[in-house]
């Protein structure tokens, strides 16, 4: 019998950007397990970027789990890259340089046949200091002028334990859903910016601004 997805997994579609939010390995598991699962089970092409686990760890999880990664490997419909040789160019994490690999990649998956590109990616690079990576939060508010209209569907991880409050306080900002463990949460409405406005000068005004008017526009006491 078919193991059962996470609906939160299975309620993903090509231009949703995600991120994922986790305290355990065992959600990081089965989050990857399931976001490969579903892929297979669509067709689609899928992108992996590792930074603290391996290429063979995180095979080994996936044959665990009962996926045969064998024949997804040979025919490039599952790649798995190092973060930091697609992020950082030559050296230098340049956000628009990234979003163009993404939608490049996107393109090549279309054109291969595939109905989307389904990419994921362990964003804990960004905490070795590399040049750019404080840009981390500007590329993923940009990478909401991308998703919508895109084949694309997105989940970038973060590991509650090893990035602080106030980071993911802004990586909440800037994406519209947020897997929160392995539950699935619609944040468009909460907490999520803008990037027109999240991007502003004064960050701090456009975000308490999006707040009050969430507030305001929400349950209202008599």
């Amino acid at each position: 019998m078919a193991a059962e997805i996470l609906p939160s997994i299975a309620h993903m579609r090509a231009g949703d950007h995600y991120c994922g939010i986790f305290r355990t390995d065992e959600d990081h598991r089965q989050l990857v397990v399931d976001f490969v699962r579903d892929g297979v089970a669509r067709g689609e092409k899928m992108l992996y970027l590792v930074h603290l686990h391996t290429s063979a760890h995180v095979e080994k999880i996936l044959r665990e789990a009962g996926i045969d990664v064998g024949p997804l490997f040979a025919s490039g419909q599952l790649e798995i890259r190092a973060a930091k040789d697609a992020y950082l160019t030559n050296g230098e994490f340049i956000p628009e340089q990234m979003i163009a690999l993404l939608k490049e990649a996107t393109e090549v998956a279309l054109a291969e046949g595939y109905p989307a590109l389904r990419a994921t990616g362990e964003m804990s690079w960004a905490l070795s200091g590399d040049p750019g990576s404080e840009r981390l939060v500007e590329y993923e508010a940009l990478l909401n002028n991308f998703f919508p209209d895109s084949k694309c569907i997105a989940f970038c991880q973060y590991d509650r334990r090893r990035f602080d409050a106030e980071m993911l306080l802004d990586i909440l900002h800037v994406h519209p859903k947020v897997l929160f463990g392995t539950k699935g949460c619609d944040n468009r409405d909460m907490y999520f910016v803008p990037p027109a406005s999240f991007l502003e000068a004064d960050r701090n005004n456009a975000v308490l601004d999006r707040w009050l008017h969430n507030l305001s526009s929400g349950h209202q006491i008599a």
